[in-house]
């Protein structure tokens, strides 16, 4: 059986996971699916937004390292500076000896907002930096950006809820960039 997914208007591609229809809905396709791993050639689209219970996910049809580098140009472009990168395969090969798929973390931040949100709380650095992670599924790679709405929700709502929609907005452009190859 394989996974239905669906363009939006504004073109990315989802995967259609309930029985309602999307109002936006303009190309119906199947994607990467079980019978993908039978290796069974079927259209796949270039990128499908999936859920997420804590971020903004994102499969791209396109090689692990095309995307890392795609993603560090698109958060550069909304504002972001990566502080921290680490690199989850070459950690577990080095450390544990086992091959691991590509895996990297990258701990970014717009400092503006980072000044905003300490101006606010100066305990509010605990949930920084906000992460995006990039890696290997299937024949593509994964781009999720944990979604700061949630992250910041814990924090209570004295302005901050405010950063972390525009922190979100701007996390969901980049990765749009990617899946649409502007990145």
């Amino acid at each position: 059986m394989q996974n239905p997914i669906c363009r939006c208007s504004h073109g990315a591609w989802r995967w259609n996971v309930s029985e309602e229809r999307c109002t936006e809905i303009i190309e119906m396709a199947e994607g990467p699916s079980v019978c993908a791993r039978h290796g069974e050639e079927i259209r796949t689209p270039p990128a499908v937004l999936e859920e997420s219970a804590y971020g903004i996910k994102m499969w791209v049809d396109k090689p692990f390292d095309e995307v890392l580098a795609s993603t560090r140009r698109a958060l550069s472009g909304e504002g972001f500076r990566v502080a921290v990168e680490m690199d989850v395969r070459g950690m577990m090969e080095e450390h544990l000896g086992i091959e691991y798929p590509g895996y990297t973390i990258l701990g970014s931040c717009s400092p503006s907002m980072v000044r905003e949100l300490l101006e606010i709380d100066k305990d509010m650095g605990l949930f920084l930096p906000c992460n995006v992670v990039v890696y290997q599924r299937d024949r593509g790679t994964v781009v999720e950006a944990i979604d700061p709405i949630a992250q910041f929700s814990i924090a209570g709502d004295h302005g901050i809820r405010d950063i972390a929609i525009s922190v979100k907005q701007k996390l969901q452009d980049a990765i749009n960039k990617i899946a649409a190859g502007l990145a």
